[in-house]
């Protein structure tokens, strides 16, 4: 009984939070986007839980559906997630399927779906920060989860250019998660060379 009473407050806290915290953004006036780690939180927080089935798969094309169900109080909260090249211009299809069906799932369960949208919904990466927002601190997992499953120097120097502006943007943003990145391409090249 308290916890419907409370619950808006209590996620209205809790969003304010994640703006102060850069974890969501306006996209225009009363429409944010909201990173996915945060509506991971949120269905943490609120005892959001998710079930997910792929419906769709072909990866030679880039496309992907994978249908979401989220249960909360005792409710039923079913959506699709979409991907094709029209609307992603990222290389793992399934992956981000997945999280824009359970981000939108949650986002409903907790009725904020459509004033919120994942930053996975976004159809292009380039809309998902404006210059003034700084980089996205996910991608820093992203790519040393990538330097952890390269076994070859030229795949591992190639990771390297392709990220270099966002490691420039990211020394600004977060030296130590920089350093991070850094040491672990140097400890990699140095395993690649035989000597561990």
């Amino acid at each position: 009984m308290g916890k419907v009473v409370n619950f808006p407050q209590t996620l209205d806290k809790m969003l304010q939070q994640i703006k102060v915290n850069k974890g969501l953004w306006e996209l225009q006036p009363g429409k944010f986007a909201i990173l996915h780690k945060e509506v991971e939180r949120l269905a943490y927080e609120f005892g959001v839980e998710t079930e997910v089935d792929t419906q769709y798969v072909d990866l030679v094309k880039g496309c992907a559906v994978v249908k979401a169900v989220a249960r909360y109080q005792g409710k039923r909260f079913t959506t699709l997630g979409e991907v094709s090249p029209a609307n992603n211009d990222w290389k793992f299809p399934v992956s981000i399927a997945e999280k824009r069906a359970v981000d939108r799932a949650v986002l409903k369960a907790l009725n904020i779906h459509g004033t919120y949208y994942s930053e996975e919904e976004l159809e292009n990466k380039k809309e998902k920060r404006n210059e003034n927002s700084g980089v996205k601190l996910e991608h820093s997992e992203l790519i040393l989860e990538r330097i952890k499953n390269i076994s070859h120097q030229a795949n591992l120097e190639q990771l390297q250019r392709e990220n270099k502006d966002y490691l420039s943007e990211l020394v600004k943003q977060n030296s130590i998660k920089a350093e991070e990145i850094m040491k672990a391409f140097k400890n990699k090249y140095q395993q690649l060379q035989g000597g561990k």
